[in-house]
């Protein structure tokens, strides 16, 4: 008898339970992949929070203090500290705008902030002659001259590039966790800033406590003792150019008598991610909202507070914020655009349930959310007598 071949082959049912059971097999790995994912993301992203933090350590070998986290003119802001004929007068340590924009007209007061500080630290050598050569210009080359170097030094691909400082960004200042973009901030007479995603640590309360108050300019129930790593420096004067950057003038290790292992230097701090304007020179739009600006120590830009824990929904009360922002969201802020002080950012990222943050030893630590407010102040501040470990 011959042998017939048999023609059986799968069922649509048999096909099914097939494609079924990959499904599932795709349902339990995806997480697994995404979580492994995440995990070398928040891995490069400690090594990139750690090597700012070792870049102000060699600082610190060099000049004997860490760098400055904004030098501040303070009251000399007026002739013959001013440009000649610029206006100027006092401007409170804790008000951060561009040059024309502030509680007094042509308010050209401050010298570079932190970030400037570490561009050669941080094999930065080519940015940081850019910036050497544009902040010791003679007299009268102008926008230079006036200081404010988050509004003088801007320059990207697209505008003024001879001094553009601000690309590197995409290497050293973003977090892997964080979808990129080319979004810039424009308010308070500043415009161009590239936005990243780490920012110094400017005291356990406001950044009203971490200065010392000026004649004229009260902080409400102020509280120095929750001073930061990070904060003005004040015995800066104007003239002559080369004293203006601060060197040498930030927060002595000695100082942190909270001791350097309980104490905050570095975190995290996530940008709006919408444009909510356009601009000719910022060919993705502008945002009026200054988280993530990394030119610019105004809170929430290039500096944190630590006075509410690690995204903290809703609780960011800024000079510049986008108010169209619901209330329904995390990114929820406050504008407020006094002069009394009462201003901070929460530390940010988009790593599931937590924020690095840079000790002042230089190790870095991944803290949860749900800290305890009152440790997370403490390990803000470096002399407040509280040396609260953080778990």
């Amino acid at each position: 008898m011959a042998f017939k071949p048999s023609n059986h082959g799968f069922t649509l049912v048999e096909l099914l339970v097939v494609i079924a059971i990959i499904g599932v097999l795709v349902a339990l790995l995806l997480p697994a992949v995404q979580s492994a994912r995440e995990s070398a993301r928040r891995m490069q992203c400690t090594n990139n929070i750690k090597q700012l933090a070792l870049a102000c350590h060699n600082i610190e070998s060099v000049t004997k203090t860490l760098p400055p986290g904004v030098p501040h003119y303070g009251p000399r802001n007026s002739a013959p500290e001013s440009d000649p004929g610029a206006g100027g007068g006092p401007v409170p340590y804790f008000w951060i705008s561009g040059n024309q924009s502030g509680p007094a007209p042509e308010s050209r007061c401050y010298g570079p902030p932190w970030i400037f500080h570490i561009y050669s630290y941080m094999e930065q050598a080519a940015l940081d002659s850019i910036f050497q050569a544009g902040m010791s210009l003679a007299n009268g080359n102008g926008d230079l001259e006036e200081s404010c170097p988050w509004d003088n030094m801007d320059g990207t691909p697209f505008r003024r590039p001879e001094r553009d400082t601000q690309t590197f960004f995409k290497k050293f200042m973003r977090c892997p966790s964080i979808q990129p973009d080319e979004i810039e901030y424009a308010d308070l007479s500043s415009e161009n800033l590239r936005r990243g995603n780490y920012a110094a640590c400017f005291g356990g309360g406001t950044m009203g406590d971490n200065a010392p108050e000026m004649p004229g300019f009260p902080v409400p129930n102020y509280r120095p003792q929750l001073a930061g790593v990070f904060g003005p420096a004040i015995e800066v004067r104007k003239y002559p150019l080369g004293e203006r950057f601060g060197t040498g003038k930030g927060t002595r290790i000695a100082t942190i008598s909270d001791g350097t292992s309980n104490t905050v230097m570095f975190s995290e701090v996530i940008p709006w991610p919408k444009a909510t304007g356009s601009g000719s020179t910022s060919p993705s739009g502008t945002v009026n909202d200054v988280r993530g600006a990394m030119l610019i120590p105004m809170a929430g830009g290039n500096a944190f507070n630590t006075f509410f824990p690690p995204n903290s929904p809703g609780t960011d009360q800024l000079p510049s914020c986008n108010t169209a922002i619901p209330n329904t969201d995390p990114m929820f802020c406050t504008r407020n655009q006094g002069v009394d002080g009462q201003y901070w950012a929460a530390a940010r990222s988009r790593h599931p349930s937590g924020v690095n943050a840079a000790m002042a030893d230089g190790s870095v630590r991944f803290v949860t959310s749900n800290i305890d407010r009152a440790v997370w102040s403490a390990a803000g501040s470096r002399a407040g007598g509280d040396q609260a470990a953080l778990p």
